[in-house]
């Protein structure tokens, strides 16, 4: 098999696989075997695929030269490089452990529900794989839209409650709406450029960049708005946090680790690879994304620690993780060419972050659904005490907090290193990116108070009302085996970062502004700290001397320590139920939110007051539906009155109606009428 053909056999598998599983006479069980089967397989594939393509350099497929509609310009072409491979490699590991978690996850469900889940599950990775596989804006838009339909579907997995049928639908129409101006801006490049390859679109901006300025910066900022919304960026992040809360863990680990991840591909191919460096309004976008980025991380951050839903603490997040990417990006797009080599640590910074945020993201959901399934309740306020009963759950869930916070030798500490410093060095260049770093910094606090409080309140402390009923038995293997997998990807990527920062500078080196972003000007060891005046970061190193720090730590507890005895907490002799004593979670950092709640509040929760009059304009159902309905209605009673069940009625009316046809005829053919 040759690697031109691997590319159809991945999304040909994903798509056999989603149609069996709707259609095989199978029970529950063997489905979601299926599914995962397919599901593995094609990962197994997309590594192959993307190794080749690290190693080898780009792939260049034509699916179909177009179709015979008048001559349209555009062909199902693919082109597959450095860029695109990584974000393959990624979509060979997440999905395949969200779907061998959900194997257990969804034992004892009905086929219907099964065939729900797996089906439209195998058909969105079979639209992302050829999103990031795509080289023509015909074959992306379709395969976006695939991807956004799929996503929706899986949203809506559990639709008979009303809220989640009101998370999808919200979800839906924003990412529709904003992603119209991506099919806008696709479709005015390619009439400029005579085609719809992204080449000749790229050449098409840049020449309308020095024609007409204004024009081009209204194109960018449509490809902006439709890619910013499905990476849920301020102020189009209002949407992911309800999605998540609707959807199974499986498939908000998939939403967050990958789905959200197509919006930052978008903005890299715009930003980096058709964005002309070095200008004006380079710096300027970059500025807007770095500003925009630094916003969502504070709201995102700030607002998970008030929630008592485990799986919206973690969805809250992802925005404020997401936040650090689109930051990061940001100053690299407004470093090049005045600083190149801090804009290609920044663009390293922010695809590290990107993977990092694939592993540990992901691993978080899992926890979060492998505690509902042994309690059947997110809500932190009835849970408590399980690290006796899921031990290895809470090891898990402490790796990905402590990841996710920036702790090393973890893996989020190695991208948010490149992050921190791009920042701090760039702000010579630009003076409000110091600014920005400071802020970063503060956040990473904020994010492991969150991960702590979710720790905290689900695994310490005293036995909440759901975790005294909890499922007993050991953990299920298939979900203990897709965390552990995702939690030994936090800790390599952690300790290894040299093939991150080299396939990220590969990528980079693709672009055709990649002199102007210091891709050929930079080596792993400069990125990684050489480059900005230290011996550069040694992940072995801080590993060993935490370990003595620990050691010694635990010396100095035992040297200290005195002989400990378990008893009952004493309240002043009086014996009080466990439920009035106990410091729940909804008790956590309420004077710290008070603080932020009337400065964030408006920017979370913008309330726009809309005239009268447009809000009568807009309110179709009161000058249009509702007419239209009730003369609809009211036809419809005539006739019900009309029915007597009399066969004599029925045939008069028959008679009448052959008159009437009778007359039309020939007052049509006499010119009557």
């Amino acid at each position: 098999m040759t690697a031109a053909m691997l590319p159809g056999w991945i999304v040909g598998v994903l798509v056999v696989g989603a149609l069996l599983v709707a259609l095989a006479p199978l029970k529950s069980r063997s489905l979601s075997w299926l599914g995962a089967g397919a599901g593995l397989l094609a990962g197994l594939l997309l590594v192959m695929f993307g190794v080749h393509v690290l190693n080898a350099g780009p792939v260049e497929v034509l699916w179909s030269s177009g179709l015979p509609l008048d001559d349209l310009p555009f062909s199902f072409a693919l082109r597959v490089d450095s860029l695109s491979a990584i974000f393959l490699l990624l979509l060979a590991v997440v999905p395949s452990m969200a779907l061998l978690f959900a194997v257990d996850y969804l034992d004892g469900q009905p086929v219907e529900a099964v065939r729900r889940f797996f089906a439209p599950f195998l058909i969105l990775v079979a639209g992302m794989v050829t999103v990031v596989m795509a080289a023509d804006w015909v074959l992306f838009l379709f395969a976006w839209e695939i991807m956004s339909l799929a996503s929706y579907l899986l949203v809506m997995w559990n639709w008979r409650q009303v809220e989640n049928a009101r998370a999808a639908w919200i979800y839906l129409i924003t990412t529709h709406i904003a992603g119209s101006g991506i099919m806008l801006a696709a479709c005015w490049l390619s009439v400029a450029g005579g085609s719809f390859g992204f080449a000749q679109s790229a050449a098409a901006l840049a020449s309308t960049f020095s024609t007409s300025p204004i024009l081009a910066n209204v194109i960018v900022g449509c490809f902006a708005v439709g890619f910013m919304a499905k990476a849920a960026t301020f102020p189009f992040h209002f949407w992911l946090p309800e999605a998540h809360g609707a959807a199974p863990a499986p498939v908000s680990a998939i939403l967050s680790g990958m789905m959200v991840k197509m919006g930052i591909y978008g903005m890299v191919r715009l930003f980096v690879f058709m964005l002309p460096a070095n200008s004006t309004w380079s710096m300027g976008w970059g500025v807007l994304l770095a500003t925009l980025g630094t916003i969502s991380m504070v709201l995102g951050n700030i607002r998970s620690l008030g929630e008592q839903h485990a799986k919206r603490v973690v969805a809250q997040s992802s925005i404020g993780q997401l936040g650090y990417i689109v930051l990061s990006l940001g100053m690299a797009v407004a470093l090049s060419g005045r600083a190149p080599l801090l804009a290609a640590v920044a663009f390293v910074g922010a695809l590290y972050h990107v993977i990092n945020h694939a592993m540990f993201k992901p691993l978080l959901f899992l926890t979060v659904g492998s505690v509902e399934h042994r309690t059947g309740t997110y809500d932190l306020r009835r849970l408590g005490g399980l690290v006796d009963t899921m031990p290895a759950v809470a090891f898990m869930t402490l790796l990905g907090a402590l990841a996710i916070a920036g702790t090393p030798p973890l893996n989020g500490f190695a991208s948010k290193w490149l992050i921190y410093r791009s920042a701090v060095f760039g702000g010579l260049e630009i003076p409000v990116f110091a600014v920005f770093g400071v802020i970063a910094i503060f956040i990473s606090t904020v994010s492991l108070a969150a991960y702590l409080k979710y720790f905290g309140a689900s695994f310490l402390g005293y036995r909440g009302e759901a975790s005294r009923n909890a499922k007993e038995g050991p953990e299920p293997l298939w979900m203990l085996t897709a965390e552990a997998v995702l939690g030994a990807a936090c800790v390599f990527l952690g300790l290894s970062p040299a093939p991150v920062v080299a396939s990220s500078l590969a990528a980079l080196a693709g672009a055709p502004n990649a002199a102007a972003y210091g891709a050929t000007l930079v080596s792993t060891g400069d990125v990684m700290g050489g480059l900005l005046g230290s011996s550069g970061y040694m992940p072995v190193a801080v590993l060993l001397a935490l370990a003595v720090c620990a050691l010694l730590t635990y010396g100095v507890w035992q040297l200290g320590v005195q002989t400990t005895r378990a008893t009952t907490p004493w309240f002043g002799g009086e014996l009080l139920p466990e439920g009035e004593v106990r410091i729940g979670s909804e008790h956590l950092y309420r004077s710290f939110l008070a603080r932020y709640k009337a400065l964030l509040d408006p920017l979370w929760n913008p309330r726009l007051a809309a005239p009268a009059w447009l809000a009568k304009v807009l309110d179709i159902d009161r000058w249009l539906i509702g007419p239209v309905y009730q003369g609809y209605d009211g036809l419809s009673r005539l006739v019900v009155r009309r029915h007597q069940g009399r066969a004599k009625g029925y045939v008069a009316w028959q008679l009448l109606a052959v008159v009437l046809v009778v007359v039309l005829l020939v007052g049509t053919e006499g010119g009557l009428f």
